[in-house]
């Protein structure tokens, strides 16, 4: 009877428990950003992460006075690579599809649509299948 009660209990837990597509904590995700970013982006210094609501879609906002300088290219590149290291941190199973890397000179910025920013789209979609991620 306790073994019966257990694996009622157990299965209960195990089926109640959230996936990564729901609830996702994006601030947690943020702060495990800032800490990898520096890898990525050595000179940043703000940074904006903002979802939408069906998590479909990432708004990611860069103060960074270096970058903001840079070629289309090169920033083009650094979206990729920030949207791998989004990914990495989100881990499988999310909603992601695309996500726009907005850079800015401003490196106090804390607005999720600066004057000076620069956009440079990210296709999460090709990132999952060029990375094998889903």
């Amino acid at each position: 009877m306790k073994y019966f009660f257990g694996l009622v209990i157990a299965s209960f837990l195990l089926f109640s428990m959230p996936s990564c597509k729901d609830g996702m904590n994006w601030d947690s995700v943020k702060h495990k950003m800032e800490d990898s970013l520096i890898t990525i982006l050595p000179t940043w210094q703000s940074l904006t992460l903002k979802p939408e609501s069906d998590g479909t879609k990432l708004l990611i906002v860069v103060g960074d006075a270096t970058l903001y300088k840079a070629t289309p290219d090169q920033k083009a590149k650094k979206a990729a690579e920030v949207g791998k290291m989004i990914l990495r941190v989100v881990g499988e199973n999310n909603y992601l599809e695309s996500g726009s890397f907005i850079v800015t000179a401003n490196v106090r910025n804390d607005v999720e649509n600066p004057a000076d920013g620069i956009v440079t789209p990210i296709d999460f979609v090709a990132i999952k299948k060029e990375t094998g991620l889903k």
